[in-house]
């Protein structure tokens, strides 16, 4: 019987035979077939999204919840095709509105240096063309601006300093000029970390967190929460761990991170069929990023076989199995924005990222 808060996992797991319908003949990427069924998906929620759920897209105008979520999923599907590069650059600016910021918080995902980060780099990359953003130098300027409201801001990545601090990295990606973000500016974001820091802070407080994992593998969503070993979801439990243990596993070298994140992945796939939904945040398409992440860092097919299997979940709808019905249906972190950023990753595995957290 499925744990509370998570449905039965009745998919097969991997083997030769079931991935065939899925991964193609060397089991390194999606079936033409799979690739198909995504891109109809697509095509069907997009228009979708922009008939009936319109009037929801602009909630606000953060990435998290508002407008610009769509706007980073047609500037990330600029990116993997470029056959559509200008175009979906110019359908991001329908969901860019720069000139009604409110100017309270910092972070990528629900303040100001989010829109402002992706009206920078979209800007840059049409200044050829005619658009109605200012000169990318000048939302430089906003956005470098906004470290006004640093010391105000706590250190996390939703709201605070490691969300602003993404948002000037994902400038300086993007844009091909050196370092258009000083490097002096991204110092004041977050101190800098020697490597002395690395072994005597950072490691050490890995370790510790390790430390917390259930017995099942999981991990606690908050420090003495009343939860206990129930949450599987990627802002409370094991999916969220697996990119930092794979991050750790390739700074220090030490086998125990990857060993730890390889038994995320399979608390993933025994529990992570969230009764809460679809979304990234909080459900299944959350979870399914776990198995690209694994894929990337392993190559090895059973975790892409997994990855297609939750985004199956995720596309087919099946009656009753989203018990939480999102308050932001048409948003990238809690509604189908998400699902179509999965299936676009799915697609394109060399670039598919979590959105918003790894540059």
């Amino acid at each position: 019987m499925a744990p509370k808060g998570t449905f039965e996992n009745n998919f097969e797991d991997y083997s030769e035979g079931t991935a065939i319908a899925v991964l193609n003949g060397t089991q390194d990427a999606i079936s033409s077939k799979m690739q198909l069924k995504l891109q109809k998906y697509t095509d069907a929620k997009l228009h979708f999204l922009t008939t009936e759920l319109a009037s929801d897209i602009f909630y606000d105008n953060t990435v998290y919840t508002g407008s610009a979520g769509l706007a980073l999923y047609y500037f990330m599907s600029a990116l993997n095709k470029k056959e559509t590069y200008t175009e979906n650059l110019r359908n991001a600016l329908l969901y860019l509105n720069i000139n009604n910021l409110k100017g309270r918080r910092i972070s990528f995902l629900c303040g100001d240096a989010g829109p402002l980060a992706l009206a920078t780099v979209i800007s840059y990359k049409l200044s050829r063309d005619t658009t109605d953003l200012p000169d990318y130098k000048t939302l430089v300027q906003r956005l470098v601006s906004l470290i006004s409201l640093l010391n105000d801001s706590p250190d996390e990545l939703l709201y605070g300093k490691s969300g602003y601090l993404y948002a000037l990295l994902f400038v300086n990606k993007y844009i091909d000029e050196r370092s258009i973000i000083p490097p002096h500016h991204i110092e004041k974001a977050q101190a800098h970390i020697s490597a002395n820091d690395m072994q005597t802070l950072i490691k050490p407080t890995l370790d510790w967190l390790l430390n917390q994992k259930f017995p099942s593998g999981n991990f606690p969503s908050s420090l003495k929460s009343a939860s206990g070993d129930r949450l599987v979801q990627w802002c409370h439990g094991a999916p969220g761990f697996v990119p930092l243990l794979i991050l750790a596993q390739q700074i220090f070298g030490d086998d125990k991170y990857m060993k730890t994140a390889l038994h995320c992945g399979n608390v993933v796939w025994e529990r992570g069929l969230s009764t809460k939904g679809y979304s990234i945040c909080h459900g299944v398409s959350g979870n399914a990023y776990t198995f690209i992440q694994l894929y990337q860092a392993t190559k090895e097919p059973i975790h892409l076989y997994r990855a297609c299997c939750f985004t199956e979940w995720c596309c087919l709808e099946r009656s009753g199995t989203e018990l939480l019905p999102p308050e932001r249906p048409a948003s990238l972190f809690e509604g189908l924005v998400g699902r179509l950023y999965l299936a676009m990753d799915l697609q394109s595995l060399p670039e598919a990222h979590f959105p918003a957290y790894t540059v």
